[in-house]
């Protein structure tokens, strides 16, 4: 799925119109340790293209439960999406978004090398509008339903200390890859890739950050039209313990 989406993110389809886009994204995350297994996550994300034009914002909560050290779920997520009209190729309306995920995460490391592969299975309920004359635009609810799957690959590798930890400098990067699937889908092939490098720093325990490069391909629904989006990303992650210190 990787390679397919990375052949089109690259590739200037013959009548598609592609397009050329600055963003810059940034993205809060808080976990809520709950238990010895259980992390309640809190995220935030502020997309922006065109030079801090809002594109999209979302909220994303899950509980993620480890199986081990190398395999965790979220059974059950839930994502809003507030999407915007921006850039060279704007929608039509704007048409927000109620998600449900489910996800697996299976990491190992090689080395000093920490990778992580992450599968989210997505059902997407999506808002409609259409304009409707001398009555004006109508809402027709979250009416349009649809699948996705997504792949992440991630690596990460710390550069003054043996393993990330306090005060530790590291280097990360990834590729994940997008595929819809139902009724509505007329494109049937990977429709987005983002492609990031960059690094970060692990403060104490709590907090870190990443900043780095990000390209960003989409294909819009209709496979005629394509964004070739580059720009910055910003992740800052937030830690908190909130089990009870064993006495």
């Amino acid at each position: 799925m990787l390679v397919a989406s990375a052949s089109l993110s690259f590739a200037q389809p013959k009548g598609r119109q592609v397009v050329n886009q600055s963003i810059e994204w940034f993205s809060f995350t808080t976990n809520l340790k709950v238990s010895k297994r259980t992390t309640l996550i809190l995220e935030g994300q502020f997309r922006q293209a065109q030079n801090m034009q809002p594109m999209q914002y979302q909220f994303r909560t899950g509980a993620e439960i480890g199986l081990n050290k190398h395999f965790s779920i979220i059974p059950l997520g839930y994502v809003y999406t507030w999407n915007f009209q921006y850039g060279k190729q704007p929608a039509a309306f704007e048409n927000n978004e109620h998600r449900l995920f489910e996800q697996v995460t299976y990491k190992h490391a090689i080395g000093r090398f920490v990778f992580s592969h992450r599968a989210r299975l997505e059902q997407r309920f999506l808002q409609v509008h259409t304009n409707e004359g001398q009555e004006g635009i109508v809402n027709h609810g979250y009416d349009m339903y649809m699948n996705r799957v997504r792949y992440r690959f991630q690596a990460m590798l710390p550069l003054n200390h043996k393993k990330i930890e306090a005060k530790t400098f590291f280097a990360s990067a990834y590729d994940e890859a997008f595929l819809n699937w139902g009724k509505p889908v007329t494109f049937h092939e990977p429709d987005q890739n983002r492609l990031f490098g960059g690094f970060g720093y692990q403060f104490k325990s709590p907090l870190s950050i990443q900043a780095g490069f990000l390209y960003h391909m989409l294909i819009k629904a209709n496979g005629a039209q394509q964004e070739n989006n580059t720009g910055i990303q910003v992740m800052v992650t937030y830690n908190i313990n909130l089990m009870k210190p064993q006495s």
